[in-house]
């Protein structure tokens, strides 16, 4: 008999514990939205989002790029087309700085590289040069830091990874050569309370470095299961950074290293992303998708509230001063109490990990109902698991327990 059977046959021994109603558990189903479609079919395209809107730049629909840039707009559903600069580039770093846009290095015709750096002025909408960088970069990442542009990576000789860093003074137009990244490898820079933060995708992990651009050091700080997959893009969202894989949607929090994977459909493309009005957008191709995040990330932590609360509820006029007048001369020191209902469910992952959640009957009998709904391919892929322990400044915490990663489970019933 296998853990899952196993599982299973806890169900049946569960229900016997409790008897008792039941509520819904589980957030309401996000869904993916259609938008209108990008008007050119590309891909390795630039994208920044600003002024509430996403711009996409140049990319390449096969061998060699193409020199459409265009901006899409959510609260029109529009898309419209702006300006081209003078190179046609792909895979280039595209990141705005002070309400300018800058196109920085990239493929041209077939495998060519260039160094060229280019500025977008969207007030003016028009196009100028600006100093290249040092060395031709295609596949580099970049972002963007007080009056400093900084870039990492990149593939400089046939499709050999480099860990080169550059800094790019904005108001002297100065290049500079940084300390090398202590890695290599498909890479996304992102930034977090106001520092510079790497991740590297790895086959058997994600590592995550911070980089201090004052004292120009490295440190790793986490690593992350390779059960995420490949981060292709990191967007900033409510104090926490959205990582985005070709099959899973998380937030993480750079300050506790806590990682949260959310239930959402695969969308199946992935490319240029970006946040407009707690919007997530996924732009490939041809394709525009949409999601909400203010109800996924933030959830509502009590979605029923009484719309009329007591603000000073009446105590007892007459509480009683002795609760025990006459004590029983004769206690029984080992009491043997009635179970309360509470119990520790234990979930074994497949991870190895194990979680613990103190629920009470309905609680236990929601997420079993689930289980068993699961294990005959009825119900939503992961169950939400409503944390009330160290809540600290949050409104509420919450678990994202994935049942394909469920190993075994037991329920622990205990007394108090």
């Amino acid at each position: 008999m296998n853990l899952k059977k196993i599982g299973l046959f806890a169900i049946a021994m569960i229900m016997t514990l409790f008897s008792f109603q039941t509520s819904s558990f589980a957030a309401e189903e996000i869904q993916w939205v259609k938008k209108a479609p990008m008007p050119t079919y590309r891909y390795n395209f630039g994208t920044i989002v600003y002024d509430d809107k996403i711009y996409v730049y140049s990319g390449t629909p096969g061998f060699d790029p193409v020199y459409n840039f265009e901006v899409y707009d959510p609260a029109k559903d529009e898309w419209e087309t702006l300006p081209s600069s003078s190179y046609a580039r792909g895979a280039m770093g595209f990141v705005e700085q002070k309400g300018k846009f800058y196109a920085i290095g990239g493929s041209i015709a077939g495998p060519s590289r260039t160094n060229a750096v280019e500025v977008f002025d969207p007030v003016s909408n028009k196009w100028t040069s600006a100093q290249s960088m040092p060395r031709s970069l295609r596949f580099l990442d970049a972002v963007s830091l007080d009056n400093t542009i900084y870039t990492f990576g990149g593939i400089e000789n046939g499709n050999e990874d480099t860990n080169l860093v550059y800094s790019f003074n904005t108001q002297t137009g100065s290049w500079a050569l940084k300390n090398p990244m202590p890695d290599k490898g498909s890479l996304k820079a992102f930034i977090a309370n106001d520092s510079i933060y790497v991740v590297f995708s790895k086959d058997d992990k994600n590592i995550i470095y911070h980089y201090n651009h004052v004292e120009d050091t490295w440190t790793k700080v986490d690593e992350i299961h390779a059960e995420l997959g490949i981060i292709l893009g990191v967007l900033e969202f409510n104090g926490k950074n959205i990582f985005v894989t070709p099959s899973t949607l998380s937030s993480y929090d750079v300050n506790t290293n806590k990682l949260i994977t959310y239930p959402v459909p695969q969308p199946k493309v992935y490319g240029g992303y970006g946040i407009v009005n707690d919007k997530l957008y996924i732009i490939d191709r041809e394709t525009t998708l949409e999601l909400n995040l203010s109800d996924l990330v933030n959830p509502e932590s009590n979605p029923n509230p009484d719309p009329n609360p007591d603000p000073n509820p009446n105590p007892d006029p007459n509480p009683n001063p002795d609760p025990n007048p006459n004590p029983n001369p004769n206690p029984n020191p080992n009491p043997n109490p009635n179970p309360t209902g509470n119990a520790l469910l234990v979930i074994y992952m497949d991870s190895g990990l194990i979680k613990e959640y103190e629920m009470t009957n309905e609680e236990i009998r929601n997420f079993t109902e689930w289980y068993e709904g699961r294990a005959k391919g009825n119900g939503r892929e992961a169950y939400i698991v409503n944390k009330k322990y160290n809540i600290g400044p949050f409104n509420s915490r919450k678990d994202f327990i994935s049942y394909s990663h469920i190993e075994s489970f037991e329920v622990q019933e205990y007394s108090r």
